[in-house]
């Protein structure tokens, strides 16, 4: 494996955390700014920013061929 194929795959768990972090940010600013009593808008975004990170991932993997 090339060195910049293991440093594009090592750095991957890195911007999943980060984007997933995010998410939850925005949900719990989204909940106190429009007062959710279950924290709704925590759980959407974070949800959301896996899915994202999921595709990130997915759409990054080599393709056989």
């Amino acid at each position: 494996m090339s060195d910049k194929k293991f440093l594009r795959f090592s750095t991957l768990g890195v911007q999943m955390a980060v984007l997933i972090f995010l998410g939850s940010e925005l949900g719990k600013y989204l909940d106190e700014k429009y007062v959710s009593e279950k924290g709704i808008y925590t759980a959407v975004c974070v949800l959301a920013a896996v899915g994202v990170s999921l595709y990130q991932l997915v759409k990054g993997l080599p393709k056989d061929e």
